[in-house]
């Protein structure tokens, strides 16, 4: 029997647009993610810009694919070391006093005694190919998360990527409707530079100067569709177009 390759990342198309609409490469943008996913942060209840967001795409796709807490395969034979090692971080986590940096930075040893310790069942590599030639780092606080909830890092990764839609973001933002996405607002600042990649000077195709010529008089023409639905998919029809159109060979 064939074995399925479980670590094979599924990338959504509406994600592919948004990052060539955004013109950021993938690899880029799901390596800022997974560096701002941390035990820490989970136990955070003020906001940290990236960190924040991160983490709280982890708890959404961890509570969207279970309704109760199921027992990890990874810590069963560690099951007090982790309780004591998360109860430390808990009181750096809540703790008022102290810059956020450093606090976080006294977790890091015990994150690393819970890494030892476990059994490594869902993440068996350190690093995960999108392709052939593109690589993404986990960290210690990604691969506990990961084993905690006997998740895969790709599903993590594909939830993330799952979220992101150029067309709804801007379908909302068009007509004035909140757009409450934590995640979208993670992929739209690291577009924007955020987690030290700055943003590139691209020389631009022909069709992508056609394409962003045409954004003014398009949102123009928008202004009359005012159901939300109904605009998103004028948006995402459009979307696709002009990434099929940059990406042929």
């Amino acid at each position: 029997m064939k074995r399925i390759n479980k670590q094979q990342i599924i990338v959504p198309l509406e994600f592919s647009v948004a990052c060539a609409i955004y013109k950021v490469e993938m690899v880029e943008v799901l390596q800022v993610f997974a560096d701002h996913v941390t035990l820490y942060d989970t136990m955070r209840e003020d906001y940290c810009e990236g960190f924040s967001e991160a983490t709280r795409t982890v708890g959404s796709y961890v509570r969207t694919k279970r309704k109760r807490p199921v027992q990890s395969k990874a810590m069963k034979n560690c099951g007090a070391l982790l309780i004591s090692c998360l109860s430390n971080i808990k009181v750096l986590a809540t703790k008022k006093a102290g810059m956020t940096v450093v606090k976080r930075e006294k977790t890091r040893p015990l994150v690393n005694v819970i890494f030892e310790a476990m059994e490594r069942v869902y993440t068996i590599s350190d690093t995960l190919y999108l392709d052939e030639y593109s690589a993404i780092k986990l960290n210690k606080d990604f691969c506990v998360l990961c084993e905690a909830h006997n998740c895969y890092p790709k599903e993590f990764l594909e939830y993330f990527m799952g979220r992101i839609s150029a067309a709804d973001a801007h379908a909302h933002k068009g007509l004035k409707i909140n757009y409450d996405n934590f995640t979208f607002s993670l992929f739209s600042n690291i577009a924007e530079g955020f987690g030290g990649n700055e943003p590139k000077a691209y020389r631009l195709t022909e069709p992508e100067l056609n394409f962003f010529g045409r954004m003014e008089e398009l949102h123009l023409g928008l202004y009359i569709i005012r159901d939300l639905e109904e605009r998103t998919n004028i948006l995402r029809e459009i979307y696709l177009a002009h990434y099929l159109a940059t990406t042929q060979n």
